[in-house]
């Protein structure tokens, strides 16, 4: 299995069901990376990719609180959420026009049905995402597009885990989410971020290539904080001088 990690896959979609499920009301406090700038930056990134008639459809996999599809504001006829938890799908303040609480590995979308499919600060919470890349490669038009972001890159990881670790500590992710989950469910966090330490461009572009795609990765900065924001803008870096993976993946026309 591509991308396995030792934690069973089942388990690991249960913790992010439970997790989210119990967070839902209160994510984009947690989480505290949700504003306006990003939202603008979201939008100038599928404004790339969608259609220029603006008659597409976009399915949006991890979907959450809708951040994704609040940026796709005007860019596609038709916007489809879909996450595993039901009750952070509930919460979107988005404007999609189906709210699905689905598997990604097994997408309720029609053969070759969607254009674009967004995949944000997703790819660490799965355990194989060689599944997602078959689904995906279904589900698109051929010429259509599958769009990866906001992953932390393994090279980057290791190279700067001491940093990381102190970082990670200053922001307090865990404990938020903990928090917000209740002291009975401290587990949940770590297997539901799986690959919090890295998922591997070079896995996710073998497993996206293998499914037909011809696939490309991009290394960032953007969207994590305001200070790095301004240090390094939108740049695109070498693999290991950026934590941010973005993956573009077109399936052939």
């Amino acid at each position: 299995m591509s991308n396995a990690i030792s934690i069973a896959p089942d388990d690991v979609k249960r913790a992010n069901r439970r997790l989210y499920d119990a967070i839902a009301n209160d994510y984009e406090r947690i989480d505290g990376r949700r504003d306006e700038r990003l939202v603008q930056w979201i939008h100038s990134m599928l404004r790339e990719l969608a259609p220029r008639d603006g008659e597409g459809t976009l399915l949006d996999v991890g979907s959450g609180s809708g951040v994704v599809l609040r940026a796709a504001n005007g860019l596609f006829r038709r916007c489809i959420a879909v996450d595993l938890s039901p009750r952070i799908l509930q919460t979107g303040s988005d404007s999609s026009d189906h709210r699905i609480a689905a598997d990604v590995e097994c997408l309720p979308v029609k053969d070759e049905s969607v254009h674009v499919i967004s995949c944000f600060a997703v790819l660490h919470h799965l355990s194989d995402s060689a599944a997602l890349a078959r689904e995906a490669y279904r589900v698109l038009r051929p010429g259509g597009v599958f769009w990866s972001d906001h992953d932390m890159e393994s090279a980057f990881f290791n190279r700067f885990r001491p940093a990381l670790s102190v970082y990670r500590k200053l922001r307090g992710a865990r404990q938020r989410h903990e928090s917000g989950a209740n002291s009975s469910t401290r587990p949940l966090y770590d297997i539901a971020e799986c690959r919090e330490n890295g998922v591997s461009a070079t896995e996710t572009l073998s497993d996206l290539q293998r499914a037909g795609f011809l696939a490309t990765a991009y290394f960032h900065w953007f969207g994590l904080t305001p200070t790095t924001n301004r240090l390094f803008g939108t740049a695109v870096k070498s693999r290991g001088w950026a934590p941010l993976l973005r993956v573009v993946a077109v399936k052939p026309g």
